[in-house]
């Protein structure tokens, strides 16, 4: 798995959105921010060993998928590197060793909210 190192980017500049605030069994906050809501942001929020992740999309309506992951612990949070495209959708996860990840809602701006 990728090191969240690789997935850290720096905010800069413009004004931030939180408008696509999830989370996910208390152990995943994630959101956009940045300039163009272009930036995907991902927190753990709890103390269980396990990497958190968001997986979103950027320039509708292209289906091409993304994730930022984050493995660096509790209260830690890593950011994608791309901020020039809007992003559309969003789910928040908690990577679980030998069981199914636990994966939230999708949040999307381009339909009905499930």
């Amino acid at each position: 798995m990728a090191s969240a190192a690789l997935a850290l980017g720096v905010v800069a500049g413009g004004s931030a959105v939180a408008d696509m605030d999830l989370y996910q069994s208390g152990a995943v906050h994630s959101w956009r921010t940045g300039r163009l809501a272009g930036l995907a942001a991902v927190q753990d929020t709890a103390r269980d060993g396990n990497e958190v992740y968001a997986k979103y999309n950027q320039n509708y309506p292209s289906k091409t998928g993304y994730e930022v992951r984050n493995s660096s612990g509790s209260g830690t949070t890593a950011y994608s590197t791309d901020g020039n495209y809007r992003i559309w959708d969003m789910q928040p996860c908690v990577g679980i060793d030998f069981y199914p990840d636990n994966c939230g809602d999708w949040w999307t701006d381009n339909h009905d909210h499930g």
